[in-house]
């Protein structure tokens, strides 16, 4: 925390080189005229303070005209850029926003897809399991045929029961 007391002497010192400057300036206009060329020389000459102090910028607005103009112009640039910079940032944090959404939205495909890979395998596991057990029912049935065969039963009135179990599995469905 800054002492008061040093506080109050800088702004004595301060309010002072105003004066000083704000008189040397008058008296500039007053002997050399309203259009004199009023440069930090002459007011470091007048006043008594340094042209290093003239030059802060609570000192120069007041005798540098062209100062204060551009001091405006790059008030005013800067503020063209601060709306810009406003807009871009707002622009920046919906994107930011659209990103996150996205990124969520892919999340849950992801998580998707990885649902669906583990449905098709065990939809493949399922389906190898009936593949074989067919094949081995397959297997069984032709061995039986072959019994038939081999002690002479005719396996053409079998044909029909093929038939028969057909309509009934589709009358399941």
């Amino acid at each position: 925390m800054i002492n008061e007391g040093l506080m109050y002497s800088q702004q004595l010192r301060r309010n002072d080189s105003k004066e000083r400057v704000e008189w040397a300036v008058q008296f500039l206009k007053d002997s050399e005229g309203k259009h004199a060329k009023i440069t930090a020389a002459k007011i470091a000459e007048i006043s008594g303070l340094s042209r290093a102090v003239l030059y802060k910028t609570h000192l120069r607005t007041l005798w540098d005209t062209k100062y204060s103009s551009l001091s405006k112009q790059v008030f005013n640039h800067n503020h063209h850029f601060d709306q810009k910079l406003k807009g871009l940032q707002e622009k920046l944090v919906h994107l930011e926003l659209q990103l996150e959404k996205k990124e969520k939205q892919l999340e849950r495909s992801l998580k998707e897809n990885e649902r669906e890979k583990l449905r098709a395998r065990v939809y493949r596991e399922d389906y190898e399991e009936l593949r074989e057990r067919h094949q081995q029912l397959l297997h069984y049935n032709l061995r039986i045929l072959r019994k038939l065969h081999i002690h002479g039963i005719d396996t053409k009135e079998l044909d029909g029961l093929h038939e028969d179990f057909q309509k009934q599995t589709d009358n399941k469905k």
